[in-house]
């Protein structure tokens, strides 16, 4: 099965570029009601407050001007390739509430959410039993 079939295409997705401040993505994640936001990688909210409380600020001020890719997580959440098998889609979507997914050059072209792999899977489910 392609898993293209999932994609919520780029245009239609919030993500920060890697050159974007702390700052930047706390307040799109904000605005969005996010809790991570993809950056090529994932921002998460954890990336963010260990950022803060490492340095015991309490304020955006200095912290919030750094960049981004300075506290990102990077082991956290590896985009798929936009071949890969349902199998390797199906693993990450169990551990992750999103996947981003990249094409044959690295770059970012989408997200594929767990609830949409969800809900093919539950209406496989009722076909069968019908």
């Amino acid at each position: 099965m392609n898993i293209l079939r999932f994609i919520i295409p780029k245009s239609l997705v919030e993500y920060i570029d890697s050159d974007s401040t702390v700052r930047q993505g706390l307040e799109k994640m904000k605005y969005h009601r996010y809790v991570a936001i993809p950056v090529l990688d994932t921002l998460r909210n954890d990336d963010i407050y260990k950022h803060f409380m490492e340095r015991g600020m309490t304020e955006q001020g200095p912290a919030g001007r750094a960049s981004v890719m300075e506290i990102l997580d990077t082991g956290y959440l590896r985009p798929l390739i936009h071949s890969a098998s349902f199998e390797e889609l199906f693993d990450r979507v169990k551990e992750h509430n999103f996947v981003p997914v990249v094409d044959d050059r690295g770059c970012f072209i989408g997200l594929i959410l767990r609830r949409n792999v969800m809900d093919y899977l539950w209406e496989c489910y009722k076909r069968r039993e019908s």
